[in-house]
């Protein structure tokens, strides 16, 4: 319902330097770790009756394997637990990365206003509220650098298998 909720919301970058970054690294880490968490707890060690032990609910340390509540859990099937765990985590990072909003906000360093730039084919941006060393069309240019850079990333990432 978490990771629901996050998708809902309209994305509004503060446009503030000092508050960017953290803003928007929280998308990308919070619903990524609930996700690969989410995944964790419903994949868990499974049991079958050929890994059953005779005490039901003895839990110890075993060479490589971990017994849980007379079920065997090898390293073998927790890597792949593991690793199947790690695919949305890692679908929704190339979501927000192809989006480019989410990169280019945590970039932007300049006081500004999150506004949309064009009705035909909407973009926001942080639009400066007054000019210092750069003027609004080379930060409007940076911007845009920084969506295109964000979506190579997301393109050129190595794609979990579905």
């Amino acid at each position: 319902m978490g990771l629901e909720k996050l998708v809902e919301l309209e994305f509004e970058c503060p446009c503030s330097p000092s508050w960017n970054g953290l803003f928007s690294s929280a998308f990308f880490i919070i619903p990524a770790v609930m996700a690969f968490t989410l995944m964790l707890i419903i994949q868990g060690c499974r049991c079958d009756e050929s890994s059953r032990l005779i005490t039901q609910g003895y839990r110890r340390y075993e060479s490589s394997s971990f017994i849980i509540q007379g079920c065997r859990c090898d390293e073998w099937f927790k890597k792949t637990v593991s690793l199947s765990s790690s695919v949305p985590a890692f679908v929704w990072l190339i979501l927000l990365f192809f989006d480019g909003q989410y990169f280019t906000c945590a970039m932007t360093d300049w006081d500004g206003r999150f506004v949309l730039v064009d009705k035909a084919a909407p973009k926001k941006w942080c639009e400066p509220i007054s000019e210092g060393n750069f003027t609004r069309q080379e930060l409007m240019l940076r911007s845009q650098r920084w969506i295109v850079t964000s979506q190579c990333v997301s393109v050129l990432s190595p794609h979990p298998r579905l």
